[in-house]
């Protein structure tokens, strides 16, 4: 109502009014009885007195206390009239009577201004705090919204990404890399694909935090198997209370606490299974698991298209029986290793394979038979193989040509020689019969001294037929 510093000055000049009102009137009765007419004297100091308290009053309290000491006080000094015989303290109290109501009523006035100003200010402050509240409610909201439409940018480039893919290494890269970065809080994303001939899982792509321990679980976990069996979304808030799993880490195996998983689905058969751990209970939301399966979708449809581009570029550039590279394309292999060679200096070696007398098991058994030899040969080749750089190509019929860079002529001889013995002790069973073939090989190495980058096949074919008409079950190399 009345300022703090205001009432604090009155409040202390009203205490040092009823000091000195207390000193006179107790020093008053003391002398009373040597001296009545001092008590006359100080009776106009109490009045003045007790009409500044009475309109100093209101400031300090409540208007109706001035109901109570103004009659108090206007009583009290009629009766020190009526004893002094002085009447005109009568009319002194009549008017002091009216100040103080005046005062009073100036107070009250004053008193419910400010009531309504305070309840005005009350109004004001409780819908400011309901634009406040609504204002960051609505800048969460916008937050959320922002951030879901970042995600969703996001999203829509990564699908632009997946779709100019062609490489499965580089989708599946592409796939963790996403999973990882787009959904906040994860310490791991993980990417398993099915292997269809045996029925299991294959860890294929990771993304960790660097201080996550190397990954142990390189076919899948208990919950990546319910994800597979059950072809479902998992998501796990705490893995030591979810009653559906008893899980027990490897030693040494990534600490986590939850999780997310998804299956990736093309046309109804699970392919691979999209996941993220996190080392904190309850990370993922609902529509992070949303998400999540969007990012799978994605994979799902890059995979099975880098896979049929696959295909479609096997049946191109493979013969359909052995698999190895047809004459068309090892023509493009060849070329290119020739001018590398040729500009790196380096060795490059071929190998020119021929089954001896290939036609007359064609013409005693039959042209299947004739598959499953040249099939056989094939393993054989690839066999001795597995472990040296190269190509293999059929080139022609029942030949076969090794494309060996960084080779010298020694090892390619010795190779040769290795894949002619093996082909030598193995034996075919046709027609119930037990049978076995032979090879001829030629070998020869590039060098400076060719014109032209066919010249080595060239070499190549003159050596092997030199084998042939050595005796067949042969090798030469120069």
């Amino acid at each position: 109502m009345y300022p703090l510093k205001l009432r604090i000055i009155i409040l202390g000049i009203l205490a040092l009014l009823a000091v000195l009102t207390t000193y006179l009137i107790l020093a008053g009765f003391f002398v009373f009885e040597s001296n009545p007419e001092y008590l006359c004297s100080i009776i106009p100091y109490i009045a003045v007195t007790a009409g500044i308290f009475i309109i100093l009053l209101p400031v300090l309290s409540p208007p109706a206390a001035v109901f109570i000491i103004l009659p108090i006080t206007v009583v009290s000094i009629v009766l020190l009239s009526a004893l002094t015989g002085r009447r005109l303290y009568n009319v002194y109290s009549g008017v002091l009577a009216l100040i103080a109501l005046g005062v009073w009523f100036f107070a009250l006035r004053n008193t419910r201004k400010a009531e309504k100003k305070m309840v005005a200010a009350q109004k004001i402050k409780e819908a400011s705090n309901l634009v406040r509240s609504d204002w960051e409610k609505t800048e969460r909201l916008n937050n959320a919204f922002f951030g879901r439409l970042g995600r969703y940018r996001r999203l829509r480039e990564t699908g632009e990404d997946f779709s100019a893919r062609i490489s499965l290494e580089n989708i599946y890269k592409l796939a963790v890399d996403t999973a990882y970065d787009i959904i906040p809080g994860s310490d791991a994303a993980l990417l398993f694909i099915v292997d269809e001939a045996r029925q299991r899982l294959s860890l294929v792509a990771s993304k960790k935090s660097s201080p996550m321990p190397k990954i142990k679980s390189k076919n899948g976990d208990i919950f990546d198997k319910w994800v597979f069996k059950e072809r479902q979304t998992l998501s796990v808030e705490d893995i030591n209370e979810d009653f559906r799993f008893d899980y027990k880490p490897l030693a040494g195996e990534r600490d986590f606490k939850s999780l997310i998983s998804v299956p990736i689905i093309n046309q109804s058969r699970i392919i691979g299974i999209l996941r993220l751990n996190s080392r904190q209970r309850g990370s993922y939301s609902f529509d992070d698991l949303r998400l999540l399966d969007f990012v799978s979708d994605l994979a799902s449809g890059s995979i099975n298209n880098a896979r049929l581009y696959k295909d479609t570029e096997d049946l191109s550039t493979r013969d359909s029986l052995t698999g190895f590279y047809i004459h068309r394309h090892m023509k493009t292999l060849l070329y290119d290793e020739v001018d590398r060679a040729c500009s790196d200096k380096s060795q490059l070696s071929v190998i020119m394979i021929d089954i001896d007398h290939f036609k007359d098991y064609n013409d005693k058994y039959g042209h299947s038979a004739g598959d499953k030899v040249l099939l056989g040969v094939a393993h054989i080749i690839e066999g001795v193989m597995k472990k040296h750089a190269g190509f293999i190509t059929r080139y022609g019929g029942e030949e076969f040509l090794i494309i060996l860079p960084g080779l010298e002529l020694r090892k390619a001889a010795g190779l040769a020689e290795k894949i002619r013995q093996d082909v030598a002790g193995y034996k075919f069973v046709l027609r119930r019969e037990e049978t076995s073939v032979t090879i001829s090989a030629g070998v020869c190495s590039y060098s400076d001294e060719m014109k032209d980058k066919d010249d080595l096949l060239k070499n190549a074919d003159f050596l092997l037929y030199k084998a042939k008409k050595e005796g067949r079950n042969k090798i030469c190399a120069a």
